[in-house]
């Protein structure tokens, strides 16, 4: 007797940076599994399409207002009532997993503990995860939701996944050739605007990065969404060599930029796990935030921080907070030399 293929649905209703971990999750899964179906948000639709395993992709419709956004809820749960679920993993804490858990055919149910929520959500599922800790990467946090339900059992969570068609390849080596950048040199992507700003490093010292990596014989184009291409502008405006910039450049288009670069520089977590789940290493620089929980993963990579051994005053970093003092400023950014930068991107290009 053939045995019913599984199917799973997961549901994470957070940032691209958020839905690209989730990658790990997907690859964690059993094989028993056949199929996999997401819920993300409207930007992060494209990341599930470049994952192979997904089968389907369902889109919270925030970016729709009034009647359409009810009618657009109305259809997505009418073709979830249709499908019969193996497995629900609620990798987020709103009510609209909760409620999803309740209502659709679901063989089994997953989420985590949270201080966010009551007796009524977390008795929503069948197995809760542990809560989020500090210490560990959202990798592994994910997959702890597979651990609690006893669908994964080793003690490392996989790496990303992300899969880039030929023709995307094709594409991005088109534009790189017309570009006069060619494979005889090594090629470094910069990533170097934050939705934050309190995020980022100086645009004066990205400058200077991109003027000695140019001296070495290193081409470099820097990279971004259209929201980033003013600080982009800036940047190359302060540049004696002028490096590339994208500027159309699609999700997918810049993870295929990544696959076929040497090395991705960035100072934004999005781009880290793009990077890491392309395979291509990294240099990811940290400012507030936490690299044990939002670092790169699997791969080779470098983390720069600065910490109470390079100055007293840093002993505070990572803080989480949007700058010093509420000043909007990181001081353990803006005082980052250009040439620790430099140093740990050259030993990654030469390795």
């Amino acid at each position: 007797m053939v045995s019913r293929a599984k199917k799973a649905l997961f549901l994470k209703t957070k940032n691209i940076g958020d839905a690209i971990i989730l990658t790990a999750s997907i690859a964690a899964l059993p094989s028993s599994y056949r199929f996999v179906d997401v819920i993300c948000l409207p930007h992060s639709e494209a990341i599930f399409k470049m994952n192979k395993r997904v089968r389907h992709v369902f889109v919270i419709p925030r970016d729709k207002q009034g009647l359409y956004k009810i009618f657009a809820y109305f259809n997505l749960f009418k073709r979830l009532f249709k499908e019969r679920y193996d497995l629900f993993a609620h990798f987020s804490v709103d009510w609209r997993g909760a409620v999803l858990a309740r209502l659709i055919h679901i063989e089994t149910s997953v989420s985590r503990l949270t201080d966010r929520r009551g007796t009524f959500w977390h008795q929503s599922f069948d197995f809760l995860a542990p809560s989020l800790d500090s210490e560990r990467a959202m990798a592994e946090q994910d997959v702890d939701l597979l651990r609690s339900a006893n669908l994964y059992k080793k003690l490392v969570a996989p790496a990303y996944e992300l899969n880039i068609s030929s023709l995307q390849k094709n594409k991005v080596n088109g534009w790189l050739k017309k570009h006069d950048i060619h494979a005889k040199n090594k090629l470094v992507v910069i990533h170097a605007s934050s939705r934050w700003k309190f995020k980022e490093i100086p645009v004066t010292s990205w400058a200077k990065i991109i003027d000695e990596l140019h001296s070495q014989k290193i081409d470099v184009v820097i990279s971004g969404s259209y929201e980033d291409l003013k600080t982009n502008e800036m940047i190359f405006n302060l540049c004696e060599s002028k490096p590339v910039l994208t500027k159309d450049f699609s999700l997918i288009d810049t993870a295929a930029l990544y696959e076929r670069a040497n090395l991705v520089l960035t100072i934004d977590s999005m781009s880290t796990h793009l990077a890491s789940a392309v395979k291509t290493p990294i240099v990811s620089i940290f400012g507030p935030t936490n690299e044990k929980n939002w670092g790169p993963w699997k791969g080779k990579y470098r983390v720069i921080g600065l910490s109470a051994k390079d100055n007293e005053m840093f002993a505070c970093r990572p803080c989480g907070q949007d700058g010093c003092e509420g000043t909007k400023v990181s001081q353990c950014l803006v005082q980052l030399d250009p040439k620790m930068v430099m140093k740990q991107a050259l030993l990654m290009l030469k390795a």
